[in-house]
C-alpha cells in the first residue's frame, strides 16, 4: 500500500508563514525517511501551491478556496490505484481541500466521513464567532452551514450530511458554536468520553457503516500542552501519544480511512517548537504502519 504524501505549508494563504513552517519542520526532522526505515512505501513528498497568478485582492476566504482546490488535484491523484495519503498542512483549512480532492477522484456522491480530532469544535461560522478566525470554521464550511465562496473556490461539490462527521477530544467550544453543534447530527465526544471504555470504537463502527471513506484530520491542539509547547491555540489536560495512537488505530479498524491530515505545527519556538515537532513525527510514526496494515490491531 503506497503512502502518497502532500504538504501545504501555508497559513491560510500565506507561504511559509507560522504555522505554515510545520510541514517543512516534520520533512526536516526525518519524517520521511523514518517511515521508510519502518517498511512504509512513501513517495517523495508532493507541495500544494498558490500560484500568484490564481489570487485575488478580495476575500481572503477565496484565495484559501483556491489553495484548496490545488491541495484537492494533489490528493485526487495520490488516491488514484487506491492510494493512501498523509496530508501535512500548516492550519485547519486545508480539510476544505481535502475533501474537494475525494470528491474530485470518486464523484460527488462518494459517501465521506470525517473523524475531527481537535482540542475545539472548529463549527464556528461568522454569525456564531467569537474571534472571526478562519481556521475556527471549516467543520461548518464542510457542512455548508457557511463559506460559499469558500467552498466554491475549492471546488467543493458537495458538502458532508452532519451525520457522517465526529469530533474527538474536545475540551473548548464557545457557547454558540454549541447551540449549533447541538441542533445538528454531529457526534460530539469529548476528551474523556473519547477515551471511556467502548464509546470511541462503537461510533467509529457506526459512523464506518454509513460512508465509502473516512477522512481524519488532526489538529495538534488535541495532544497535551506539554507534549506541543508551541501551540498557538493550547488547551490544557489533553491526549498523551498513546490514548491518540489508540484512537487511530480504532479508526484505522474500520479500514476505511483514506486520507489523514496534521495541522497546526508551530515550529519556531525555540525548545518549544522542537518538542512539538518531535511529537508529532512521534504519533505519525508510531500510527501510520498500522493505517497501511502493517500494525497490530487496535487496543
Amino acid at each position: 500500500m503506497r503512502l502518497n504524501v502532500v504538504t501545504v505549508p501555508y497559513r491560510y494563504d500565506e507561504l511559509r508563514d507560522g504555522l505554515g513552517l510545520g510541514p517543512g519542520a516534520l520533512l526536516d526532522a526525518g519524517l520521511i525517511e523514518a517511515l521508510r526505515e519502518a517498511n512504509i512505501d512513501v513517495s517523495d513528498p508532493v507541495e500544494a501551491h498558490l500560484a500568484d497568478d490564481e489570487r485575488i485582492d478580495g476575500p481572503i476566504a477565496v484565495n484559501i478556496g483556491r489553495l484548496g482546490a490545488q491541495v484537492g488535484h494533489n490528493v485526487a491523484r495520490g488516491r488514484k490505484d487506491g492510494g493512501r495519503v498523509l496530508v501535512l498542512a500548516g492550519d485547519d483549512t486545508v480539510s476544505v481541500g481535502v475533501i474537494s480532492g475525494l470528491q474530485l477522484e470518486h464523484g460527488a456522491g462518494h459517501r465521506i466521513g470525517i473523524v475531527w480530532f481537535d482540542a475545539h469544535g472548529d463549527f464556528n461560522t461568522p454569525e456564531t464567532s467569537v474571534s472571526n478566525i478562519l481556521a475556527g470554521m471549516p467543520l461548518a464550511i464542510l457542512a455548508g452551514l457557511a463559506g460559499p465562496l469558500w467552498r466554491e473556490s475549492a471546488m467543493l461539490a458537495a458538502t458532508i450530511p452532519t451525520d457522517r462527521i465526529v469530533i474527538a477530544g474536545v475540551r473548548e467550544l464557545d457557547d454558540a458554536e454549541e447551540q449549533l453543534l447541538r441542533s445538528t447530527d454531529v457526534r460530539i465526544l469529548r476528551h474523556a468520553e473519547s477515551l471511556s471504555g467502548s464509546t470511541f470504537m462503537d461510533t467509529m463502527e457506526r459512523l464506518a457503516t454509513n460512508v465509502d471513506d473516512i477522512y481524519i484530520h488532526i489538529d495538534l491542539d488535541v495532544l497535551d500542552p506539554s507534549l506541543v509547547p508551541s501551540s498557538s491555540t493550547p488547551s490544557a489536560r489533553g491526549m498523551t501519544l498513546k490514548h491518540m495512537e489508540k484512537l487511530l488505530g480504532q479508526v484505522f479498524a474500520t479500514h476505511k480511512v483514506a486520507v489523514v491530515g496534521v495541522a497546526g505545527l508551530n515550529p519556531r519556538a525555540g525548545q518549544r517548537g522542537t518538542r512539538s515537532t518531535e511529537s508529532t513525527k512521534a504519533l505519525l510514526v508510531a500510527s501510520i504502519p498500522r493505517w497501511l496494515g502493517q500494525g497490530g490491531d487496535a487496543a
